[in-house]
């Protein structure tokens, strides 16, 4: 029994002495060295998730681009606001456009006068909008634009000839994120172009006198009645008091805050028997000088704006009459 337990020890290492020749090189010496970063790597600890903390929500989208140009800068019109003004003197002409397709602040300015209870807590008369539309399109066929429209921001300007005598004005505004009519004038005299900074801010002035001259100037007979409420909306507050002093209260009750009868008088009195006119900014100021040619000769005005209240929204604050 010891003998065979020595030859099974003998046998052992004979077995291992071969297993050594056959290997690779290093059977029998020191391992090499462990890797250096191995050495420093360990297992990340083991983290078990509490069921009561709130789940982790989806990632913030990040914020897009807006469409347009900056507000103070004038761009390219986009495809949207130039297909909704398309689409808009299509629906005028044919007699279609809705009350809606206006701003809140527009209706407002033309939705007068209040007829029914209901007109005085929505602020217009959805009647006087419609009644608007639809004498301002009589007649009317629209030309070519003056120029490609311009846009700045939310806010686009258009300006162009009618086909038969005349010109008109449109300003849409993105409003509740849809394109919306802020200003529409049609006017039997032409529209012409005005001297001013290529400019955002010179624009919206440029479009604000332009259009407030050929209103004042407007032969248009089926017109007449609404030439006081653009002029009105296009007027400081103060400067509808000066030419035209609520006297009635009746003119008070219908929403008005001016005497209607007078303030197309005054107008009159200024723009009648226009045919023509020109206007240029004066240097950096925001007031122009305007030429309005008539049958008896050439009379000249200086036209005074101030901010108002919306994105490049400019307003006339005086008329003087050059001496």
């Amino acid at each position: 029994m010891i003998a065979l337990l020595v030859s099974r020890r003998g046998a052992g290492a004979v077995l291992v002495a071969a297993l050594c020749a056959g290997a690779v090189a290093g059977c029998g010496q020191n391992p090499p060295p462990a890797n250096k970063d191995d050495s420093k790597k360990t297992d990340p600890p083991l983290t078990i998730p509490n069921p009561n903390d709130p789940k982790p929500g989806p990632k913030p989208d990040a914020p897009k681009p807006p469409e347009g140009p900056p507000k103070s800068t004038l761009g390219t019109i986009e495809k949207a606001a130039d297909d909704f003004a398309t689409a808009f003197r299509r629906d005028l002409v044919e007699g279609t456009a809705k009350p809606e397709a206006l701003t809140t602040a527009f209706r407002t300015a033309v939705g007068k006068p209040w007829a029914f209870p209901g007109d005085k807590e929505a602020g217009y008369s959805a009647n006087g909008v419609a009644s608007f539309l639809s004498r301002t399109a009589q007649g009317v066929n629209f030309g070519l634009e003056l120029k490609r429209p311009d846009q700045a921001g939310d806010v686009v300007y258009l300006r162009g000839a009618l086909q038969q005598p005349g010109g008109y004005h449109l300003r849409l505004v993105k409003e509740g994120g849809a394109w919306k009519v802020d200003w529409l004038s049609v006017s039997s005299v032409d529209t012409a172009s005005i001297s001013t900074t290529p400019t955002a801010e010179g624009t919206a002035q440029a479009f604000v006198v332009s259009a407030f001259v050929e209103t004042l100037a407007d032969r248009g007979e089926n017109r007449k009645d609404d030439r006081h409420l653009l002029l009105a909306a296009a007027m400081t507050k103060e400067l509808r008091a000066a030419w035209a002093p609520l006297v009635f209260d009746q003119d008070r009750q219908q929403g008005y805050d001016y005497g209607p009868a007078k303030l197309t008088t005054e107008a009159t009195k200024i723009g009648g028997g226009t045919t023509a006119y020109v206007a240029s900014r004066v240097g950096d100021l925001p007031e122009y000088k305007v030429e309005l040619t008539k049958p008896v000769g050439k009379k000249g005005y200086t036209i005074k704006l101030v901010k108002g209240t919306g994105p490049n929204d400019w307003l006339v604050s005086e008329v003087i009459e050059a001496k």
